[in-house]
């Protein structure tokens, strides 16, 4: 009979190739018979402008995968973590490790894997109302990618609690209303749990991950290989190689939507730079020019910056036919001071945060004043004063508390950061009087995204405001206990209690 298999003729059975049936399978959209198409994908939640899909169909990603090759790639990678874990990651390895580099690796143990698994939620939502089969194909990926990223610091970080109890902030930071978690939070909420597919999709695969991350895990990669930290080196690349494909979904969304309102686009990509970057600046720029030690510093955090993603981020905007973000100049000077100004501030309120401190050494703060010439001597005085107050109350954990701030800072309504942005003698914060309340800004940029749309932020509370409400216990010591869920092992410190060799060559000296 035709079409019969038999022993004779199995072997003519024809297997499409990879390139025959992968579109096929990409390409599955229908046109709907008893709903309209606003109904399944409605504007509140798939993004504006909204198009009909007939504006979407030529979607297309750079990086095509089925799903089988998917896993097959992603369990390799998984291989390679745990073999270099097995290797060279051990507790041992790691308490090897420069003492400042640990608390940078404290830093980004936190801040990564549960900002991560929001991402896991912001690509199921592009799953399920992303406007072309092929992107929603790809935001699964997306979220198991997201996924992974939660699970790995997870798994390689937990052996190291035993060690350090500070390390349980890599999956309690999240869980506790310390003043960074509020603020990252903030951050990671609007841009992920509560976003339309589209603002959602050009806001992490186009600005974050495009623009910083995935050229901040190579930095990050390189900086740990210095600091012979292998087991992290191989964590921030695995998650690049994935990164570096998900992030791809948000150039055609981007472009879809530029034929149609390029002024929201404009807005959408100058919005989420500046959202992105404070947020970017004290993770990274904290890490590279403070917690790494002097000769594992193959650059700053501004040459990085300015090497890696200033001019790339330039050029992508140009191929799109964006302008440069009206705010250009404000972010290039931030680039000389803000990180230096948070690590500052940070620094004073150590005890807040669940990571220690280093001072920089008169040999630090030359290499910064070289790096960093235009406003190094305001920020050289701030440390010359902490390193009086030093002086004053001797080394020692019984002085920490003498040399820490006791006031309560202000914080940005729209970053929920301290007002750090100026400089010790330009302060740039500015306020706003809006519906019988008024708020504080830490930067221009800042105050510009609040008016755009104050629906979405004039309802929240800092830490001074709860404080102020009562939420919040006005104390330090019951701020740090009962709200921010330290205690005087997890809380910060300086990593050397005050005691410096040269530090204490100048107080012999009488200096």
């Amino acid at each position: 009979m035709q079409g019969t298999l038999t022993r004779e003729n199995v072997f003519e059975v024809h297997l499409l190739k990879r390139e025959e049936w992968l579109h096929l399978a990409r390409k599955l959209d229908w046109e709907y018979s008893y709903v309209r198409e606003d109904e399944v994908f409605p504007k509140i939640i798939s993004g504006t402008p909204w198009l009909p899909h007939s504006d979407w169909q030529d979607w297309e990603e750079a990086f095509k995968t089925s799903y089988r090759e998917y896993v097959e790639n992603q369990h390799d990678k998984d291989m390679a973590v745990y073999a270099v874990r097995d290797a060279v990651g051990r507790l041992e390895d790691i308490q090897k490790l420069n003492t400042p580099w640990i608390n940078g690796l404290k830093i980004h143990a936190a801040a990564l894997p549960l900002a991560e698994f929001t991402g896991v939620v912001g690509n199921l939502r592009g799953a399920r109302f992303g406007r072309d089969s092929a992107w929603r194909t790809m935001a699964v990926f997306g979220a198991l990618d997201e996924f992974r990223h939660t699970q790995i610091p997870l798994l390689l970080l937990h052996e190291l609690v035993r060690w350090d109890a500070q390390f349980d902030w890599t999956h309690k930071f999240y869980h506790t209303n310390n003043w960074f978690a509020i603020a990252a939070r903030h951050f990671f909420d609007e841009l992920t749990l509560g976003q339309n597919a589209i603002e959602f999709h050009i806001a992490t695969n186009f600005i974050l991950e495009t623009a910083f991350t995935n050229l901040q895990f190579v930095g990050l990669a390189s900086l740990a290989h210095e600091a012979g930290d292998h087991l992290f080196e191989k964590m921030v690349t695995s998650i690049q190689t994935d990164e570096a494909r998900h992030a791809q979904i948000g150039h055609p969304v981007l472009a879809e939507v530029m034929k149609h309102d390029a002024e929201h686009a404009q807005y959408l990509v100058d919005k989420w730079f500046w959202r992105n970057w404070h947020i970017f600046s004290i993770l990274t720029g904290v890490t590279m020019d403070y917690f790494t030690a002097p000769d594992q510093r193959p650059t700053s955090f501004k040459e990085f910056m300015e090497e890696w993603i200033v001019d790339q981020y330039l050029r992508t905007l140009d191929e799109f036919g964006l302008k440069k973000p009206w705010y250009w100049d404000l972010f290039l000077d931030e680039l000389e001071i803000y990180h230096h100004m948070i690590y500052a501030s940070a620094y004073t309120y150590r005890a807040t945060l669940w990571f220690n401190f280093v001072m920089p050494s008169p040999t630090d703060r030359q290499w910064l004043r070289r790096k960093y010439p235009k406003y190094w001597d305001d920020m050289d005085a701030i440390w010359e004063r902490v390193s009086d107050q030093w002086r004053a109350a001797g080394p020692g954990p019984n002085s920490e508390m003498s040399v820490h701030g006791q006031a309560m800072p202000t914080f940005c309504d729209l970053c929920q950061l301290p007002l750090s942005a100026g400089t010790p003698r330009n302060n740039t914060a500015n306020t706003l009087a809006f519906e019988d309340r008024n708020y504080i800004f830490c930067s221009e940029p800042c105050r510009w995204i609040f008016m755009k749309e104050p629906e979405r932020y004039a309802s929240h509370k800092d830490l001074v405001k709860r404080v102020l409400t009562g939420e919040a216990p006005a104390s330090l010591p019951d701020l740090l206990t009962a709200y921010f869920r330290l205690t005087p092992e997890t809380w910060g410190k300086d990593v050397c209690g005050g005691k410096y060799d040269w530090l204490s060559k100048a107080r012999s000296h009488g200096h």
